[in-house]
């Protein structure tokens, strides 16, 4: 048996489901989720995988979680977490794509975040299938949807397209190791899209949508800031996201899976080129590399 743990929003949720599929298909093993984060580490809404998607998956049991893993309570469980971990414990300690992974044997608990399209490229078609949102999406969105598909139809089909732009500011500008993506990476990124699309319609979300006003150099006429999506609803941004034809995501598994959710294989996607802020030292515990969180298809932007 495999366990694999659900920590973080639903980003992370994804990816780490995303994991779990593609482990179970390429072991044959039976993998279990581990929810149980969310009783000691509330995050944002909580466990929403179940919530919003007709996902398939089995809920690890408690004395196996126990009997597997360590789960960081308490100061005590903390250290042993890190400094003695079991050897049915698995830690993803370099956040890169890492195919051993997968010959893992005997029962195991693993710990990771998973972010790479590598793990789960040979089942993507499936796993879109299982990422259709199941909850209504709301009239708001779907009317923007519906007034962008007319304007598309009146005009010249397949360029005037619909752009979606994530501003993510809020709580990382409070993390030194967060990579806050700068103005001149957002004006940069813009002037791309209009040299791909004839008159796009951008969705600016965003925790700062005073800023992105203010600082974005787009007016009503050519964007649309998207600000009714809020609290348990704001899984709705995503599914605006991944309707779009074009995207300009942050360094943020929310948008990025908005606009891997995309499914036009000649999509842009417009990332920045530095991912995160994080560096790891001669002792650090963490040996971070971001190097395969990004598909080759996508388009790096200087972020300064």
């Amino acid at each position: 048996m495999k366990i694999v743990k659900v920590a973080g929003g639903l980003g992370n949720q994804m990816f780490q489901y995303a994991f779990a599929r593609a482990l179970e298909v390429r072991s044959g093993e039976e993998v279990y989720l581990d929810t149980s984060t969310y009783e000691y580490m509330p995050a944002h809404n909580g466990f929403e995988l179940g919530r919003l998607f007709a996902v398939k998956y089995k809920v690890a049991r408690e004395e196996d979680v126990r009997r597997l893993g360590t789960r960081p309570r308490s100061l005590f469980s903390k250290l042993r977490r890190k400094y003695c971990t079991k050897l049915t414990h698995y830690i993803d300690r370099e956040f890169r794509y890492d195919p051993k992974v997968f010959t893992l044997e005997g029962d195991r608990y693993l710990e990771g975040y998973w972010q790479s399209e590598k793990y789960f490229a040979p089942i993507a078609d499936s796993l879109r299938q299982e990422f259709e949102f199941i909850s209504d999406p709301g009239p708001q969105n779907r009317q923007i949807l519906e007034e962008a598909q007319k304007a598309g139809s009146a005009e010249s089909p397949g360029r005037h397209k619909l752009v979606s732009v994530h501003v993510r500011r809020g709580d990382s500008l409070k993390l030194p190791e967060t990579q806050v993506c700068t103005e001149a990476y957002y004006r940069n990124a813009l002037g791309l899209v209009r040299q791909r699309f004839v008159r796009p319609h951008f969705l600016v979300f965003s925790d700062d949508l005073p800023w992105c006003r203010a600082n974005l150099g787009l007016g009503k006429g050519d964007a649309t800031f998207v600000d009714w999506n809020r609290g348990a609803d704001s899984w709705r941004d995503m599914w605006l996201m991944s309707r779009c034809g074009g995207h300009i995501i942050a360094n943020s598994s929310f948008s990025w899976w908005g606009a891997w959710l995309d499914p036009n294989p000649d999509k842009l996607v417009i990332v920045p080129d530095r991912w995160s802020l994080a560096r790891h030292g001669p002792f650090s515990y963490y040996r971070y590399d971001f190097s395969d969180i990004v598909p080759e298809s996508w388009v790096r932007v200087p972020v300064v």
